[in-house]
């Protein structure tokens, strides 16, 4: 129908049918954690129909065209003449399309099926078990290929990750830059699939605001020496090397060495002179490169940072359901990926319920701290270091001693040149690796020497000789 009332009308109708659909659907009594992030999804497609009803909507009020004004002045001028040629018009409309069915625009987000079960399940990650916890491996991998940085097992990165400022600046190059990248990108898929009514442009905003008002504090975690007052790159920076120094000798050094004086020689002979302006402008240009480089990686650090905190209780989540896990047994594992809603990742709809846990011990498989005495038998409060694999952490002597047969053992211990053999197991130091390998090497060749020197033959007239005198004389004729 072409008229602008009439649209306006439909307009109204379908906001507020979307709107009783959104009270169904959080009146509805759900146990499940699955089906609650079906109907988060659900809810937030509803909400987004709102709006972009609500803005044609305001369009339509605001009428840029004049196409309502004439209408509506056309409506109140001819008494009842407009009135019924706009009812023949919708009777003509009906009688020609008799069958039309009508169906609400909140009629399909009523009810659950299958295909939103499915949509669900290739939404997340097998470790974020629909949304229950973070899966930050790619990140972690991201991470130990920074340089300089400490090598921590995955447990341990997922409660450090956000402390960037003990990163050393030297390290924060385009590898720090793109690993921060991820971690945001990462971030903002996880609101969007896992909490969907998280309205992350607010968050953002905030976020932003408040990073503003530290940076020009200098109150930003790590960058508080690195920012003058007019946000340049302060500190020990070299604006013609693009530098930055840790030390304030490390810097005098830098300065009077040949290779800063070459540099400030080509910039003076590539802008016409050393004593120039272009010069001047060159170096000043690289400096404020190098602080919008550093503005835009403590933005990032920032943001990811304030996302961690919302998230905290999920990524605390991650790290308790890792420890509950290195105790299972490998059928105990096998068992629990198989079930479709296992029994301990069931949530508590009042968190004043949850277990009292004050040593923070691993959860055991019914939701619950598992005992003192069952922590202390596994040994998971002792660490165990294997430099082959990396410098990975194993909490347990079981976890420990099994990783000895894993693929990733197995595959370090070939790019050192070494078979991992059962003699092997237990050995977690390079160097004591290769030197073991190199004491079976040399035992094998004196077992073959002595095989050819201890192994007696007989000739026919009884005379004894070793195995080498033995294959000689004869091989001379002489016996």
């Amino acid at each position: 129908m072409d008229s602008i009332v009439e649209q306006q009308r439909q307009l109204h109708e379908d906001i507020e049918r979307l709107e009783l659909a959104v009270v169904d659907l959080m009146l509805q009594n759900l146990n499940k954690h699955k089906y609650r992030l079906i109907r988060e999804h659900k809810i937030s497609e509803l909400l987004e129909q709102i709006q972009d009803r609500s803005k044609l909507l305001t369009d339509l009020e605001n009428d840029g065209t004049g196409l309502r004004t004439s209408e509506v002045t056309a409506m109140g001028d001819s008494n009842f003449d407009e009135f019924y040629a706009r009812l023949g018009k919708i009777s003509e409309y009906h009688r020609r399309n008799p069958d039309l069915a009508v169906q609400p625009p909140e009629l399909e987000y009523t009810f659950m099926n299958e295909s939103d079960k499915d949509r669900l399940e290739t939404m997340f990650s097998g470790e974020e078990r629909f949304g229950r916890y973070v899966d930050l491996n790619e990140q972690y991998e991201l991470y130990l290929n920074i340089k300089d940085v400490k090598r921590l097992a995955y447990l341990d990165y997922l409660t450090m990750f956000t402390e960037f400022a003990v990163i050393p600046k030297k390290s924060k190059n385009s590898k720090y830059a793109e690993y921060l990248r991820s971690l945001q990108e990462y971030f903002e898929s996880f609101f969007a699939r896992a909490m969907p009514l998280f309205d992350l442009p607010h968050a953002r905003n905030q976020a932003r605001e408040e990073f503003s008002e530290a940076w020009k504090k200098r109150e930003v975690p790590g960058w508080d020496s690195t920012v003058t007052d007019d946000g340049g790159a302060g500190g020990l920076f070299c604006t013609a090397c693009k530098k930055r120094f840790e030390k304030d000798t490390t810097f005098k050094a830098h300065m009077n060495s040949r290779k800063h004086l070459k540099t400030v020689e080509r910039l003076a002979s590539a802008n016409s002179g050393p004593d120039s302006e272009n010069t001047k402008t060159a170096i000043e240009r690289n400096a404020e490169q190098w602080a919008q480089r550093e503005h835009d990686l403590a933005w990032s650090e920032f943001l990811v940072r304030k996302y961690a905190q919302e998230l905290a209780d999920k990524i605390s989540g991650t790290r308790a359901d890792l420890q509950r896990r290195q105790a299972l047994t490998e059928e105990e594992r096998i068992q629990e990926l198989e079930e479709d809603e296992p029994v301990h990742a069931e949530e508590e709809e009042d968190r004043d319920d949850q277990a009292y846990n004050p040593l923070n011990l691993p959860m055991g498989w019914d939701g619950k701290p598992i005992p003192f005495w069952l922590y202390k038998l596994h040994g998971l409060g002792v660490k165990f270091t294997c430099e082959i694999c990396g410098n990975s952490i194993y909490r347990g002597r079981k976890a420990y001693e099994k990783h000895f047969l894993e693929a990733r053992h197995a595959t370090n211990m070939r790019r050192l040149g070494i078979p991992n053999t059962r003699q092997f197991h237990g050995v977690a130091a390079i160097d004591e690796a290769q030197s073991l390998w190199e004491r079976i090497q040399k035992e094998n060749k004196n077992e073959a020497v002595n095989n050819d020197t201890f192994e007696e033959y007989e000739d026919s007239e009884g005379n004894v000789f070793n195995k080498k005198t033995y294959l000689d004389l004869k091989r001379q004729g002489l016996i």
